[in-house]
């Protein structure tokens, strides 16, 4: 199994597997979401050229899919979709807790809001101990704080504590107070209260395992995991008692593990109520807030569809647990990233486009010294290497420089191994031959039966690189910038965003080309002029 970051020392470890008398091999990639051109060549070697029997299996769509259009057979798996809590079924939030404890759970009572939820709190005590951490409670909190008592209904809104010298149960809705023996050395046990509440509670119930020695309540943990209760254990980095903490992480079955702000944040979020629209703006807000990506100016529909999308992969049904899963998980988070990007294009799209783009280099930059292009959002590279190709084919691209970016790492590391399926290149071979160059588009392009991979003398010309056109500045200065259908994922704030960002990196009289959907914002209609009706080519007239 490969995982990332893949050097060159796994690739030979790799091949040095396939010369073994193996019947059949399995390669599987782990958390990788992208693969060089060098493992890709060494696959196709393998599989279609030398008959190996490899089985593919992925656990990232996005690499998945990269796979699929270049002609390998693969079988995808979502781990994804055993780490949804089901937090729009939880009802009761469970803490548990030895020494240590006690600031943390004023800490969080201090900043919940449970007006729909129930929480419970056991924490081992002395026997002779006067039970006055109500009233300690109380003093952080306007919901009602108590000790829950025998044959007592659990209500919402209000938090109960476990009593000194007795286990807390719950059976059929109701507080259940056992005389039981001790467990684990405990009275109250943390262990039997996990158990009974799970029992009852199943996916309804969210047990958080705070700070403490020992290791009371961890043999129940697997237990709360069958029920499909969620756990959430405290960050031992906020814990002078690590023992239970540590203990609780090495069981495997935590579905996160938090520091105090963050428990808090996730006990609010389960508390909320909204409805789908109003996820989607909670979700782009704290998007920024917790990752540091602005969304808040896309277009809502698209945002929505994307939302969409990674809950069907991913087999999610409720919005909530979507949102949920994206804000505390990392790893779902950048999944959901790779969603946001858009990237459907082709090579030579729109062949009349590349048509005046041929006319305006030859008028205005055959004899020019060099020549700087910015292809902004350039996705997997298709269009960047058709302008490459035309640079090429009418002797200029030794003088130019292309810079393509996008914000998307992932099809970026696609677009720098420059290979595309069969099916792309039949379509270039259609669009290019309507260009109306004297050239033939197969000099650029090695073929075999599987894809196409574009040729080293014009991959060398395009530096690739990460650009967040609604978040980063000017870089440079340029005579030519290229976007193509890409503002018209933007509202409009936006679009003037980055309609200034281009102005600010075009050199005065240099050209602005845009997809044929698109046009200059009004906001700038008199910094650009339009060149032609048929094009969308812009010329820096102020």
């Amino acid at each position: 199994m490969l995982h990332p970051p893949l050097v060159a020392e796994d690739i030979d470890a790799l091949q040095k597997l396939f010369y073994k008398e193996y019947s059949r091999w399995i390669v599987e990639f782990g958390r990788i979401y992208s693969i060089s051109g060098v493992l890709v060549h060494l696959l196709y070697k393998e599989i279609f050229e030398n008959s190996k029997n490899i089985s593919i299996i992925t656990h990232k769509n996005k690499l998945n899919r990269y796979l699929n259009k270049l002609g390998f057979e693969t079988t995808f798996i979502s781990l994804l979709k055993d780490s949804v809590v089901k937090t729009s079924l939880i009802e009761v939030v469970l803490i548990g807790g030895s020494a240590d404890s006690s600031p943390k759970i004023v800490n969080i009572v201090s900043n919940i809001d449970i007006t729909n939820l129930s929480v419970v709190v056991v924490q081992h005590v002395q026997i002779d101990r006067v039970g006055i951490f109500d009233e300690i409670l109380q003093k952080y909190t306007t919901h009602k704080v108590c000790y829950a008592k025998d044959g007592e209904k659990i209500q919402k809104g209000i938090i109960y504590l476990a009593p000194n010298n007795k286990h807390l149960k719950v059976k059929e809705g109701l507080f259940f107070l056992s005389d039981e023996e001790k467990y684990n050395y405990a009275k109250p046990s943390i262990s039997l209260s996990y158990e009974s509440f799970s029992a009852y509670y199943k996916e309804s119930l969210l047990v958080i395992q705070e700070c403490g020695y020992a290791s009371d309540g961890v043999d129940k943990l697997e237990f709360l995991k069958r029920n499909k209760s969620a756990l959430i254990v405290q960050d031992q980095c906020e814990c002078e008692a690590k023992s239970m903490v540590l203990n609780a992480v090495s069981m495997h079955v935590h579905d996160y593990i938090l520091n105090l702000e963050d428990i808090v944040l996730f006990i609010n979020f389960v508390n909320k109520k909204k409805t789908k629209e109003a996820w989607i703006e909670y979700l782009l807000e704290m998007i920024l807030k917790r990752y540091g990506y602005d969304f808040r100016l896309y277009q809502r529909d698209m945002i929505q569809r994307r939302v969409k999308l990674f809950m069907i992969k991913h087999e999610i049904k409720d919005i909530k647990d979507a949102v949920a899963l994206i804000l505390f998980n990392k790893t779902a988070f950048k999944v959901f990233f790779l969603e946001l990007s858009i990237n459907v294009t082709e090579f030579f799209r729109k062949p009349s486009s590349f048509a005046h783009i041929i006319q305006l280099l030859k008028k205005h930059y055959k004899k020019a010294h060099n020549i700087k292009v910015w292809s902004a959002g350039c996705s997997s590279g298709e269009e960047v290497y058709s302008l490459a190709i035309l640079l090429q084919s009418l002797g200029m691209l030794q003088k130019t420089i292309i810079y393509a970016t996008d914000f998307n790492s992932v099809v970026l590391e696609e677009a720098k191994n420059g290979i595309y399926s069969n099916d792309s290149y039949e379509l270039a071979l259609s669009n290019f031959e309507q260009i109306g160059l004297d050239d033939r588009l197969g000099k650029y392009i090695t073929k075999n039966e599987n894809y196409i991979t574009i040729d080293e003398k014009i991959r060398e010309k395009t530096l690739f690189f990460q650009h967040n056109l609604a978040t980063d500045s000017s870089f440079n200065e340029f005579d030519i910038i290229i976007c193509s259908n890409v503002i018209i994922y933007f509202d409009d704030n936006l679009q003037k965003r980055v309609f200034n960002l281009f102005y600010e990196s075009l050199k005065f009289g240099g050209y602005l080309i845009l997809g044929q959907s698109e046009t200059v914002h009004s906001a700038f209609k008199d910094k650009f002029k339009k060149c032609s009706d048929e094009s969308k080519i812009y010329k820096k007239v102020a």
